[in-house]
């Protein structure tokens, strides 16, 4: 077993740097190609079936949709097709290697397109969910740590699990797996190398494999140990990092939130390059196994894996790849602290938590101040009020007389945006806001691009009003649609929205609930008072495919209550917290306390 582990290595490092940066480049075009591929398809798959969101409650009926299938079936095909050819980009890598020869990434990558034509030419169908089955195979643990670590991944093995009998089919299924994929492992070499069609191929692989793929197993198990030990390492130096950086300079209000969120994006980061070496390394050790198993079968002598020349890595990679990682930590620590999240996984029923007007118990109430500290405390959405000046500019406002934020006895709607913009509305919350202005949408989504989701409320300026239109119109301009709700207690509003952007979600604020209301075409959530949520109306708004977003819940007992109602999106005056009393079983104050969360 030493030995095959040493001759891995041996096969590995040859072409493992153009390997690697093979990998990816393809990984990073052939990932950002199938991720819009498959919104595209969820997206049409949704609005075939009716809906306008996704949750567990409609999932199975979803799924049962004549064009849901097709979609999947389509994504599958084209995701094993997109795998093959990466792997026949690494046999081309490690066929040179096994020659001691080294080669570029060009010639990989025509190795790689090569390799799967010449497939289709064959039309050796059969190896492409064999690609799909082999890598779900080598990247059984990282996919098992995303799958209980990383949102919304960790959502839904809770719910997957949660159903009678799923463990156990998932054991017999990973059993099956092993019986039936192991013994044709290297029908890949066979086909891809060899050129044999696929069922001469999978008897190839048999015959090498006869009697020696318990061996095979054990050199995958401890190349992929290696490996694993090698991740935690670097994961532990990684989260260290960050803790120390967050403990020595966070803010202690925020510090849990942003400690939390940077270490599963760092997380997130380091099992994707994990599953990159997994490939390299499992390939590399079935390099191995093909050439040696096929000298065995001859009765030859086994393959010379030995370079003719040495090849040393030298330390300075080592510090390299450590500062480069250090760097990424410190970066992204620093990036969740000053832009937020805009990660949305709300479709996949992930609660949310929105700031309520911005962060306002942090900065004076709508105002790009109030945005800016909503990001700092790791709000997924930032609520803000919307209504008109004279002059027909869009600006951030809640009250509809300017009195209790600007100190004069005033409506907005008879000041134009240039003398609005000469009101102090920061001076009521404190002095150090003094030069807060009342901003324009177009000013706030110019901030929040990129970095916060926002819920536009639209307040109810009767039904002559342009403000749904105008609103529609300048988040359609800056294509923001994406990154935007709007909502509104007048459902005409709603339609009108819907008029000029149909793309954007739209959602009906009920001071109060009765009756079928979330059925209506123009609402894709409904927005209510979280002490009239009950379970039933969660589930029935689930059911027509409908969200549930609550408001206001500053207290822990109604945090955790809603969250076990499952409500989609809830709205509090204290995100940074809301997200430490939802995610976090304690909040940590020390190192000691945010390495013991980290790792729990």
């Amino acid at each position: 077993m030493k030995k095959f582990i040493l001759q891995t290595n041996e096969v590995m490092k040859v072409n493992l740097r153009q390997l690697v940066v093979f990998q990816a480049v393809y990984r990073l075009v052939a990932g950002a190609f199938y991720v819009r591929l498959a919104d595209s398809l969820v997206r049409f798959s949704l609005e075939k079936a009716g809906y306008s969101y996704l949750t567990m409650s409609n999932l199975g009926e979803f799924l049962l949709r004549p064009w849901t299938a097709v979609s999947i079936v389509l994504l599958l095909f084209v995701g094993a097709f997109l795998i093959a050819a990466e792997v026949g980009g690494i046999l081309t890598a490690y066929q040179a290697a096994a020659y001691s020869r080294r080669v570029d990434c060009i010639t990989i990558f025509r190795g790689a397109v090569g390799k799967t034509w010449d497939e289709i030419k064959k039309r050796d169908w059969q190896l492409l969910p064999l690609a799909a089955l082999g890598a779900l195979f080598m990247n059984g643990w990282i996919l098992l740590r995303a799958f209980s670590r990383i949102r919304p991944f960790d959502f839904i093995m809770d719910e997957i699990l949660a159903a009678l009998g799923v463990p156990f089919i998932l054991a017999v299924g990973a059993a099956l797996m092993m019986i039936v994929g192991l013994p044709i492992m290297l029908v890949f070499f066979a086909c891809m190398v060899e050129q044999k069609r696929f069922a001469d191929g999978a008897r190839r692989s048999r015959e090498l494999l006869a009697g020696r793929w318990p061996a095979l197993s054990g050199l995958l198990l401890a190349v992929n140990g290696i490996l694993l030990g090698a991740v935690i390492l670097l994961y532990g130096v990684m989260v260290l990092i960050c803790a120390l950086f967050v403990t020595l300079f966070g803010d202690a209000y925020t510090a849990a939130a942003v400690l939390t969120e940077t270490c599963m994006r760092l997380e997130a980061v380091l099992l994707m390059a994990a599953s990159l070496l997994a490939a390299s390394a499992d390939y590399g050790a079935l390099t191995v196994a093909y050439y040696q198993f096929d000298r065995k079968r001859e009765q030859e002598e086994p393959w010379d894996f030995t370079l003719p020349y040495p090849m040393h890595v030298k330390k300075k990679w080592f510090l390299r790849i450590t500062a480069v990682f250090a760097g990424i930590s410190l970066f992204m620590v620093w990036d969740m602290a000053a832009n937020g999240s805009a990660f949305d996984w709300s479709t996949l029923g992930q609660t949310e938590i929105t700031a309520h007007r911005g962060s306002s118990r942090t900065a004076p109430e709508n105002t790009l101040a109030a945005l800016t500290a909503a990001m700092e405390e790791m709000a997924d959405f930032a609520e803000i009020d919307v209504q008109m000046t004279s002059d027909s500019v869009v600006v951030l406002c809640h009250d509809s007389n300017l009195k209790r934020v600007a100190g004069v006895n005033q409506s907005l709607s008879d000041l134009t945006f240039a003398e609005a913009e000469e009101l102090d509305v920061g001076s009521f919350f404190s002095p150090e806001y003094a030069e807060e202005r009342i901003p324009s949408l177009e000013q706030a989504l110019e901030l929040c691009r990129g970095k916060i989701k926002l819920n536009i409320e639209l307040k109810d300026l009767g039904a002559g009003s342009e403000l749904p239109e105008k609103t529609a119109e300048i988040i359609k301009e800056l294509g923001m649609e994406e990154q935007c709700v709007i909502s509104s207690v007048r459902l005409s509003y709603l339609g009108r929205v819907k008029e000029v952007c149909p793309e954007l979600k739209t959602g009906y604020i009920l001071p109060a609930a009765y009756g079928k209301y979330y059925e209506n075409e123009a609402v894709d959530f409904i927005s209510i008072r979280s002490s009239l949520v009950t379970r039933r109306l969660v589930e029935s708004a689930h059911e027509a495919g409908r969200a549930v977003h609550v408001w206001t819940v500053n207290s822990r007992a109604g945090l955790e209550a809603m969250w076990l109602l499952g409500v989609d999106n809830l709205i509090t005056d204290y995100p940074a917290r809301a997200r430490e009393i939802l995610y976090e079983e304690a909040a940590p104050g020390t190192l000691l306390d945010y390495l013991r969360m980290l790792f729990r």
